[in-house]
């Protein structure tokens, strides 16, 4: 099986479909993420780095930047 991880469980669309949904609500001008989700995000990043997903993982990456970011401020 292959899964992708999502915030509250996986989705297990075979990865030869492609889903016009992959990472929606990330890319949603409403989604708004704070620190406290930073270990989802980070297994989420590692989950798309691990499957070689290019977009998904970048996408985490700069999720995990702004939280860091905004911890920080």
């Amino acid at each position: 099986m292959s899964a992708r991880l999502l915030g509250n469980g996986y989705c297990t669309r075979p990865r030869q479909l492609d889903c016009e949904h992959d990472s929606a609500c990330e890319n949603c001008v409403y989604f708004q993420t704070t620190i406290a989700f930073r270990p989802t995000l980070q297994a989420q990043r590692d989950d798309a780095a691990a499957k070689n997903q290019t977009d998904r993982q970048l996408l985490f990456s700069a999720l995990l930047g702004q939280v860091d970011k905004d911890a920080a401020s």
